[in-house]
């Protein structure tokens, strides 16, 4: 038996193996007869079985069928169809490898901060007057973890840590002091004045996200992730300028709830990113300052 004849038949069967895969699983053998030879190709639970017989008769006797190869192709992970020779199991096949799945805890983000009455409300609050404009805050991340799931390579879950800083402005001549076990604003007046008064801190944050992407191109993806996020604060201090003199500070801690828990959400393609950062509860201890809820948005960089 030739191989152009091996090979037509291989190519010929394998042709049909689309075919062979609708059928029940009982009936997945296929078989080339050429000039009395027999290519047989059985496809089985994940692996491509090809063997090929050749007619052989010795001292006269009937000629009979002896094995003279098989061959064994696993089958891929993907779910594309497989070529003529990709099915050959003596030819090299190409490393295809899945598209893996990406995290994106923010690596480098920017934005704006703000204070509003409650959570959930995006209106300007009545108990913190604030210059949005000059208000905002800055991060990065420094550890990033994920756990995808293998069946569905779309979803993930993300955990991150990371610093920053967050400043908000206080607009008007108005201070945030300290006053009989509080934190509350007081306006300048004819012998003290106020001006570019703010109320700054740091912070380390553990976002936890639940992420759904979709690969568009080799390089980009699409994403989307929600889930709460731990914020630890630090170095809160009350800074402002009175009398049109230098920043002088005036208060510190400023009774500011050391922890806060927020909802993060996230949206983007590739490596930018949106983001919208909203407190849970006060910014404030119980009944030592406004009861105001911090909110933030804006982009983030990851790579």
């Amino acid at each position: 038996m030739n191989t152009r004849t091996i090979l037509a038949g291989i190519f010929l069967a394998t042709l049909g193996l689309p075919a062979l895969g609708q059928q029940a699983q009982t009936s997945r053998r296929a078989v080339i007869n050429a000039r009395g030879d027999s290519v047989v190709i059985r496809k089985g639970e994940g692996d491509l079985r090809i063997r090929i017989y050749e007619e052989q008769a010795e001292n006269g006797e009937a000629p009979e069928e002896v094995e003279i190869y098989e061959g064994i192709y696993l089958e891929r992970a993907d779910e594309t169809t497989n070529s003529f020779l990709e099915a050959l199991p003596f030819i090299p096949k190409k490393k295809k490898k899945r598209d893996a799945y990406e995290p994106h805890d923010f690596n480098l983000y920017i934005g704006y901060a703000y204070m509003a009455d409650h959570f959930m409300g995006f209106g300007e609050s009545k108990h913190f007057p604030q210059d949005f404009s000059r208000s905002w805050e800055f991060g990065f991340n420094f550890l990033s973890m994920c756990h995808s799931f293998k069946k569905n390579p779309h979803w993930g879950v993300n955990i991150g840590a990371g610093w920053g800083y967050r400043s908000f402005n206080i607009d008007g001549n108005v201070a945030l002091l300290k006053e009989n076990g509080q934190a509350v604003f007081s306006a300048g007046d004819a012998n003290s004045s106020y001006s570019r008064s703010r109320l700054r801190h740091f912070f380390f944050r553990i976002p936890v996200t639940v992420e759904w992407q979709q690969r568009l191109s080799t390089r980009r993806l699409v994403f989307f992730n929600l889930g709460p996020e731990v914020e630890i604060r630090h170095g809160v201090k009350s800074f402002t300028h009175i009398n049109g003199g230098k920043k002088t500070r005036v208060g510190k801690g400023m009774y500011v709830n050391p922890i806060g828990i927020s909802l993060l959400a996230q949206v983007g393609y590739g490596g930018l990113g949106f983001y919208l950062r909203y407190n849970t509860y006060s910014f404030f201890q119980s009944g030592k300052g406004p009861d105001v809820a911090p909110l933030s948005f804006g982009i983030a960089w990851h790579w």
